[in-house]
């Protein structure tokens, strides 16, 4: 027992290694993205040998095509991949480029960690995340590359029926310090400040005729909004190659941008403020991060610990399916709550509650991903441990909640 956690955790290691060592753009960096989306909604990636007839009609996998523009004073590359589990206990999921060698696109290490009920592999823990994927410079070249992804067999439902769904994919080239793109900086707030209900974050920078947009990104603790397992990160994901869940965006100068906190929750470290700078042309440069901030709000916000998230949270055939999450704390001062998810197929719902209640009958979209918010009645809440839960009587495709499952924030009437 004592060598198989000596290894278990020399893996987990590896893979957290393998994890961190594809990092998203720093403070300081420059580079270009290069969006590609499917035809449709999404793009299934089916295991090419699976044997269940069904599945073997999608087959085979499609071949796309991105084209490169700029490819001179590159340094590194690598793919933002927006990528649906679907079949939970689907593995070995890799892209390649140009028809080179397959890629692997890393798991998370930090899923399920403490937060999953145990006894099953972390693959069958439903997810939509948004896995960076190194690739070799050598393999790409300026004007059409193709690309295309594969799965392979797992256990559970990957087992018979592999199978990912694809939301789009952002190559980003990085460039050297010799590649000059518009420089600028937050100028407000300082480094230390504390900020209020709704701070401005302002930018400059050294030519604000030539910028196209200004995104300003934060490294906060809040919702997983990137599926990962990481709470506190730089806070930002994409749809359809498109930025999403970040602070806000600024299209012409003056660049302002109002963060609206009413449900950030409140920091137990300082905090850091970014922006990604964007001139017409797409060159992108990222600011130097105003660190040391905190807050200092009217109010305040708890989000609660979940745990006990279930693997392969897909409701149906009369199930019900729940986690847990732990209310510190009383709740005298709270003013509002609410449930904050990641979902496909929330249309399959027929019953979404706390505490053996139900909020609502459904959420989301039909067969297609959603992050969605429910307001939770504060005296529905329990001090200490409370339950979340979805129910689906449908035989059809019910409703997945992907990681990190149901979380629920609390707005209190405590200033910080």
């Amino acid at each position: 027992m004592a060598r198989f956690s000596v290894f278990a955790i020399a893996a987990w290691l590896c893979a957290l290694a393998a994890f961190e060592a594809a990092a998203a753009p720093e403070p300081r960096d420059v580079f270009r993205e290069y969006a590609w989306r499917p035809e449709g909604k999404w793009q299934r990636i089916t295991w090419p040998d699976v044997e269940e007839p069904r599945a073997r009609a999608h087959l085979p996998n499609a071949v796309n095509t991105i084209t490169i523009g700029d490819l001179d004073q590159a340094i590194e590359a690598e793919a933002c991949v927006e990528l649906l589990l679907c079949h939970g206990g689907t593995v070995g999921k890799k892209m390649r480029v140009n028809g080179h060698e397959w890629i692997d696109i890393p798991e998370s290490p930090l899923i399920p960690g403490d937060r999953g009920r145990g006894g099953s592999p972390p693959a069958e823990y439903q997810t939509m995340r948004y896995p960076l994927v190194p690739i070799p410079l050598e393999q790409l070249i300026e004007g059409p590359n193709t690309f295309e992804f594969t799965v392979g067999p797992g256990t559970n439902l990957g087992k018979w029926w592999p199978q990912n769904i694809l939301y789009g994919v952002v190559f980003r080239i990085y460039y050297g310090p010799e590649k000059k793109a518009i420089q600028g900086r937050i100028v407000s707030p300082a480094p230390g400040a504390a900020l209020g209900d709704k701070p401005e974050i302002v930018v400059e920078t050294d030519d604000p005729a030539a910028v196209a947009r200004v995104d300003v990104i934060g490294k906060y603790k809040d919702f997983d909004w990137e599926g990962d397992g990481e709470f506190r990160q730089w806070h930002y994901r994409f749809l359809y190659g498109e930025i999403q869940s970040h602070i806000g965006s600024a299209f012409q100068a003056p660049f302002r941008v109002e963060w609206n906190t009413d449900w950030i929750p409140s920091q137990p470290e300082p905090f850091e403020l970014a922006a990604r700078v964007i001139d017409g042309d797409g060159l992108c440069s990222i600011t130097p991060a105003v660190g040391g901030l905190s807050f200092k709000r009217s109010f305040s916000v708890r989000m609660g610990e979940t745990f006990d998230v279930p693997p392969r949270w897909s409701t149906r055939a009369g199930k019900t399916q729940q986690c847990k999450t732990l209310v510190t704390g009383g709740l005298s001062q709270a003013i509002e709550a609410k449930i904050v998810m990641c979902t496909w197929n929330g249309d399959g719902a027929e019953a979404i509650g706390v505490n053996g209640e139900k909020l609502v009958d459904k959420v989301g979209l039909n067969h297609d991903l959603s992050y969605d918010e429910i307001p939770v009645p504060v005296e529905k809440i329990l001090p200490g441990e409370n339950t979340l839960y979805t129910y689906s009587g449908t035989e059809h495709h019910g409703i997945e909640v992907q990681w990190p499952g149901m979380v629920l924030l609390i707005r209190d009437a405590i200033p910080e």
